[in-house]
């Protein structure tokens, strides 16, 4: 064992001089015949799986040979390296100098093979993270190079590395290392990251996973308060409006952390709508605008929604439009829209009739009073219709029925204005109109 840390100390204090050796007369260098002796040593070992035996063999190509000689050499370096720093059994700092010689590799191996820099900067900052990840002291560090190396990457970047970073973000956090914002913009940063793997790679399932596990990350950083949310994204917005991109992670961020009372919320809402129209996102600002009592706003919305769809689910939306206009007494425009949702989607008619038969019976109608009672007749029409082409509504429509047959007038009223059960009348009443059967009541 101390045989071996000796050899150890050999190679931390050796490579670091290393990289200064170039020479310009050749692959190999000077002194090619050792280079390629020692390559060949270290390599019956290492393919053997004797990395303690590879060790002080690879130790000396790596003395001998300029960078070089060959790319294996770092790649196949990295492991024995690490196969030494996992088997040290000396004190920390000597561990400490092989780590750093690990990482220096890394450095060198970039440098000279820069086609890799960017597979050997990520395999750094993994080697920081799997040796000095549990360091309080060193996760600033760490931070920093991963911050890097992700930027450097952008799509090509590990998820896991990108969700190891919104983690060390958080815990920079708590210690006062990072401030809130900057804290945002990280998360600004890596959720780009992970939009633009997701869409450079659709079929690729796990990728939203990896994203939802950024999103908890931030969550759990402590950050995401309305208060903070809205201070630093609303000049963001104000200053990036046309940044889709942007807009996106807003209404989302507030959506998560349940500020959707904010007036930023609402204007990246609307904002996003603008400029990606969707039902959806016009289906949710009919919510908000609902929710604060704006009926035009919330109606437009509504309508917008089914503007962007067809079909049953078109169907779908102006039904619900059409029950909308119907609870703030807009009559007309609900008979109206909820005839055209029957057209779209037919399953809906024998709601539409149920409907329109409670619109007739909201109507006040003026004139005489078989005039004004007449709308029940209409009413009690729609209602068997309803139940009729829906036998699900069988019970409600009966219930409207029964309500609605108190109502109607005495048989010797009706008798007065020369009206009898079964004759036809004509009612005309709040825009509407319709021919209906007299009922009376005995």
């Amino acid at each position: 064992m101390k045989k071996l840390r000796i050899i150890l100390s050999l190679i931390a204090g050796a490579l670091i001089v290393m990289p200064n050796q170039m020479s310009a007369q050749g692959r190999f260098g000077s002194d090619s015949a050792n280079c390629v002796k020692y390559l060949n040593f270290y390599r019956d070992s290492y393919k053997q799986g004797n990395m303690k035996e590879a060790a002080p063999l690879w130790r000396k190509a790596y003395k001998t040979c300029p960078p070089t000689a060959s790319q294996n050499m770092f790649i196949e370096g990295q492991k024995i390296l690490k196969y030494c720093i996992d088997n040290y059994k000396g004190d920390a700092a000597g561990r400490d100098r092989l780590i750093d010689t690990l990482l220096q590799l890394n450095d060198v191996r970039a440098q000279y093979y820069p086609k890799n820099a960017y597979r050997a900067h990520e395999n750094k900052v993994i080697d920081m993270i799997n040796y000095y990840g549990k360091d309080p002291q060193k996760t600033k560090k760490i931070y920093d190079a991963s911050m890097d190396v992700i930027k450097e990457g952008g799509v090509n970047a590990y998820s896991s590395l990108i969700v190891n970073t919104m983690i060390k973000a958080g815990d920079l956090y708590k210690t006062k290392e990072l401030t809130d914002e900057q804290v945002m913009n990280t998360y600004s940063v890596l959720n780009d990251i992970f939009d633009s793997k997701i869409t450079a790679n659709p079929a690729d399932t796990t990728l939203k996973k990896d994203q939802i596990a950024l999103q908890n990350a931030f969550i759990s950083s402590g950050v995401a308060t309305c208060d903070n949310l809205i201070k630093v994204f609303t000049p963001r917005f104000n200053e990036n409006k046309e940044d889709t991109m942007l807009v996106k992670i807003i209404v989302k961020l507030l959506s998560d952390n349940e500020c959707t009372d904010s007036e930023l919320f609402i204007s990246a809402v609307t904002q996003l709508y603008k400029l990606s129209p969707s039902a959806n996102s016009a289906y949710y600002l009919y919510i908000l605008y609902n929710k604060k009592g704006n009926e035009e706003k919330a109606s437009f919305y509504l309508k917008e929604a089914a503007n962007n769809e067809s079909g049953k689910k078109k169907g779908d939306y102006m039904f619900e439009l059409a029950n909308y206009y119907y609870k703030n007494h807009a009559y007309g425009a609900a008979v109206s829209t909820v005839r055209s949702a029957a057209e779209c989607n037919g399953a809906l008619s024998g709601k539409a009739d149920l409907l329109i038969g409670n619109i007739w019976a909201a109507t006040g109608c003026g004139g005489d009073e078989m005039a004004q009672r007449a709308k029940f007749w209409v009413a009690t029409d729609y209602m068997i219709r309803a139940k009729q082409k829906d036998p699900s509504l069988t019970g409600e429509a009966d219930r409207n029925i029964a309500k609605y047959r108190q109502y109607f007038p005495k048989t010797a009223d009706a008798f007065m204005y020369d009206l009898t059960d079964g004759k036809s009348y004509s009612v005309s009443c709040g825009g509407m109109s319709a021919t209906t059967t007299v009922r009376t009541n005995k």
